[in-house]
């Protein structure tokens, strides 16, 4: 079998048109580059150089063999171009598994920065509940996890990207739309009130919350979607306590935010599964999404 050195001794010469410049382009001695050169020809049973008035000139088989040894160096080259490519921009398709609020507002605002780094990179987003988004972590089917609360598991792995302090919703135009200070639970009483589903974790504080004081909110609509939450305080039809992150993407609608004491926390969890070997890809959009989570809006600490 032909071996790497032997070949790209026979290219060299080939290229210069000298064993001399060929040793000099190898870093190694002139004698060296002859000896090589002799055992590829014996290897082939073909005599790839001649002497012609004292110069060495290829054979016809010496050029037949060259361009077939040109093609085959074009082929490396392509090898290391696609190496280089997946050292800058890893394998071509990253999964992303996120809760429909974190899907709906951080994550796109993360792709956008991604893809500016990672430009011909394609990422699917699949939006769906924290416990599904770690269970697809840990099955394989996303490389990437974004969730608001996450369940002990040997499949998972996780850290906190952001944590954000509550606020609270109110309709522009409400009673409660001006006005400096954090609202209380008592502010609330008697307001119809827009929440979250009863299993989600942050709507067990949210209850924690208003039953210190006894609750006298009027429970009118729950939606375990955020978004959903942050329409129906736009329309009018109640007040509600939200994620200031989620929230600052509905801007535009007219809709107050207004601080809310006891302090309660919305948190964001980036999920992966340890022990995996995490691609390029899946490294970078990790730190993406942190810088990007951690530029979120969060109302300042009273503590």
């Amino acid at each position: 079998m032909l071996n790497f050195r032997q070949v790209e001794a026979f290219r060299a010469v080939m290229l210069s048109g000298s064993m001399t410049q060929a040793a000099r382009d190898l870093n190694t001695t002139q004698p060296n580059v002859s000896r090589v050169i002799a055992q590829l020809e014996k290897r082939i049973g073909l005599r790839l150089f001649e002497r012609i008035a004292g110069k060495l000139a290829p054979t016809r088989e010496g050029e037949i063999f060259f361009r077939d040894v040109e093609r085959a160096f074009s082929g490396l080259r392509g090898l290391e171009q696609s190496a280089a490519t997946l050292g800058r921009r890893g394998a071509g398709h990253l999964r992303l598994a996120a809760v429909p609020s974190f899907a709906l507002v951080l994550v796109p605002r993360a792709m956008r920065s991604f893809a500016e780094r990672f430009p011909d990179v394609t990422v699917s987003l699949h939006a769906t509940d924290s416990v599904s988004v770690c269970q697809a972590v840990a099955s394989g089917q996303a490389d990437v996890g974004v969730a608001s609360e996450v369940f002990s598991s040997p499949g998972i792995g996780y850290r906190v990207a952001h944590e954000a302090r509550a606020v609270c919703l109110v309709p522009a135009g409400h009673r409660l739309a001006g006005g400096s200070g954090p609202l209380r639970p008592d502010d609330l009483a008697d307001e119809p009130f827009i929440t979250l589903s009863p299993q989600d974790s942050i709507r067990k504080k949210i209850d924690a919350a208003f039953a210190e004081g006894g609750d006298r909110r009027r429970m009118a609509h729950e939606s375990p979607f955020s978004a959903a939450i942050c329409q129906m305080v736009a329309l009018g039809m109640g007040v509600s306590i939200a994620n200031p992150s989620v929230a600052s993407a509905f801007a535009h609608l007219p809709i107050v935010q207004r601080e809310f004491l006891p302090e309660i926390v919305f948190p964001t969890y980036l999920v992966w599964q340890p022990g995996a070997p995490a691609s390029l890809l899946a490294r970078e959009f990790s730190e993406v999404f942190m810088q990007t989570a951690q530029s979120s809006p969060s109302p300042p600490s009273r503590r």
